[in-house]
């Protein structure tokens, strides 16, 4: 009898295999109180387990061969800095010297204290940084352990071909030995796709699903299963009709790879000859050498909150290399760098974690520009890295979250005395650089021909827009269902947004995850966006879209749809949109 599993799909594909469950040793956390004089051989036991798991970590990068690549080195690297961030370490130094508490409890409460912050974080990506200080302080506490675990997996098979890890939970370090032993899914029972284990998936292409709950105890070894990672389904024992099904869908995955991979040198024209530019959103090395290999226009959208979870904030020098080092990578094209979009409800060491808990809302509360702007000093270092980058390229800064003409005012005199400094110093510095502002905000998106005179370009940030205006946590299994882009009240106010820009005569792309979806493709390109900015995976999928696509017959439907979706609400414009390729 077929089981169906439910849980979060990371990354697309199909496998079909048999079930392998991986099962680790219980790791037993021990509570026990010190003498004095036992205090400080137990800050011995502490640094040597934390000398421990750095050489385990490192020499596991020495292991991960071409199938991890760059983005299993760059995750484990970020593991490998946590065990020696002072300001976490040093407080749990602290905590057993003053409470006479054991290294494994100390921890312990110092992982829960964390956890409890990243709970508060209202950013789903960010949250997700609280998957990696777990792995990193169970490492540790492995290896305070009489009997530590085996971090290494030896005991699973060294070919996986065909087979299906069922899991609990992985790290990325452990994620990229599966990937290269050939694993043909993965299945766990927690974790976010926001993980670095989730990123690192998405990059070695590997069809997984996380969040399965009861997972090990509900599926068998050696049972046959199915995984879609699209939909985040798990079907166990399937019957010969799903089977087949999925069997089929598999074939026609990998003829529609095939298809794309044929695209990759073509330009993103429609059937009736308009152009479409088309960037990526990016964050890492990989991301920005995926984006130049899939001949993408540029970086549209350059997350620099990576640079501010290490514990600290980045000085300028730090940051300005950074953004050089992009340039490198991208050549001669486009990098648009947004400015810190992390707040009082994300910033890890960087605001005060115990005055956000008297906020009732943190996404309503103190974050992106809005901190920014709160404090200057911090942001005029990040404008000053990003001017000096200037010098090297095309770069572009974007404004996340912008509300007000005021705001933009405030941004403009902040990046002027920034520019006074530079040319004092003597550094160059790009004098045109372009400012862009995020339109996230409903309010900011009604406000349009108050904004755009004082800025660049717009850049539409679909995730936050949808989510504020439907009042729909999107991330909320409860209430995920609502969160719907096709909405009426959606596609109302994008259509304004385009309208209020073309007549403004100012450029506008879409950098949240609706540019990146092929679905909403049609829909994007009806509405006048010419502009697309998403994950690299996904640039050849929406090109092939474009390229299918009439323009004219798409604008046409929406036309007719905008005439009449309140006399028919339930006519579907998607599917009208893709009729209207077969109909002209």
């Amino acid at each position: 009898m077929t089981l169906a599993l439910s849980g979060h799909g990371v990354e697309s594909g199909i496998a079909v295999g048999q079930a392998h469950i991986l099962q680790r040793d219980e790791l037993t956390i021990r509570e026990y109180r010190l003498s004095a004089a036992n205090v400080e051989s137990e800050i011995r036991r502490l640094e040597t387990a934390l000398e421990s798991s750095r050489d385990h970590l490192e020499k596991l990068l020495n292991k991960i061969n071409k199938t991890g690549g760059k983005t299993a080195e760059e995750i484990i690297r970020t593991h490998i800095a946590m065990l020696s961030d002072n300001a976490i370490m040093d407080k749990i130094r602290e905590q057993i010297r003053t409470e006479y508490r054991n290294a494994e409890w100390a921890l312990q409460i110092k992982l829960g204290d964390l956890l409890n912050e990243f709970r508060q974080i209202d950013d789903s990506y960010i949250a997700g940084r609280g998957e990696d200080v777990s792995q990193v302080f169970r490492l540790v506490q492995q290896f305070l352990s009489s009997e530590p675990s085996d971090p290494d997996l030896k005991r699973i098979p060294e070919r996986l071909a065909q087979t299906l890890v069922v899991a609990e939970e992985l790290t990325p370090g452990e994620l990229a030995l599966l990937g290269e032993r050939g694993a043909a899914g993965i299945i766990t029972e927690h974790g976010s796709p926001y993980s670095h284990t989730a990123i690192l998936a998405r990059s070695m292409g590997i069809p997984t699903v996380m969040g399965v709950r009861r997972g090990q105890s509900l599926i068998k070894e050696g049972e046959q299963l199915v995984l879609d990672g699209h939909y985040g389904i798990v079907f166990a024992d399937p019957e010969e009709s799903i089977l087949r099904h999925y069997l089929h869908k598999q074939s026609e995955s990998e003829r529609f790879r095939k298809t794309l991979q044929s695209i990759r040198g073509q330009a993103p024209i429609t059937t009736d000859g308009v152009e479409i530019k088309l960037f990526a959103n990016a964050e890492r090395e990989t991301d920005l050498a995926l984006a130049v290999a899939e001949n993408a226009c540029g970086v549209g959208l350059y997350r620099s909150e990576f640079l501010y979870l290490q514990g600290r904030a980045p000085n300028e020098e730090e940051q300005y290399r950074t953004y050089q080092a992009a340039l490198k990578t991208l050549g001669a094209r486009k990098l648009i760098i947004r400015t810190l979009d992390i707040g009082a409800d994300k910033g890890a060491d960087l605001v005060d974690f115990e005055s956000l808990r008297a906020h009732a809302n943190p996404a309503l509360g103190l974050r992106a520009v809005r901190l920014c702007l709160r404090d200057l000093e911090l942001f005029k270092t990040q404008l000053r890295a990003i001017l000096k980058a200037s010098a090297h390229g095309q770069v572009s800064c974007l404004i996340p979250m912008l509300t007000s003409v005021r705001e933009i005012q405030a941004v403009r005199a902040l990046m002027d005395e920034a520019c006074d400094e530079l040319r004092g110093e003597g550094i160059p510095f790009d004098e045109k650089m372009q400012l862009g502002g995020m339109i996230e905000v409903p309010a900011a998106a009604l406000a349009i021909p108050e904004l755009s005179p004082h800025l660049d370009f717009l850049s539409v940030g679909t995730n936050d827009l949808i989510q504020y205006a439907l009042a729909t946590d999107r991330v909320d299994e409860s209430v995920a269902h609502l969160y719907d882009p096709t909405h009426p009240g959606i596609v109302l106010l994008l259509h304004q947004i385009f309208k209020a820009a073309a007549v403004a005569g100012i450029p506008v792309s879409v950098c949240g995850e609706m540019a990146g979806d092929r679905r909403y493709t049609r829909l994007l390109l009806a509405l006048g966006l010419r502009e697309f900015s998403m994950q690299p995976r996904s640039l050849l999928s929406v090109k092939q879209m474009i390229l299918e696509t009439h323009l004219g017959s798409a604008r046409k439907a929406l036309d007719t749809w905008l005439s009449n979706h309140s006399v028919n609400p339930e006519i579907s414009l998607i599917n009208l949109l893709d009729q209207s390729q077969f109909d002209r």
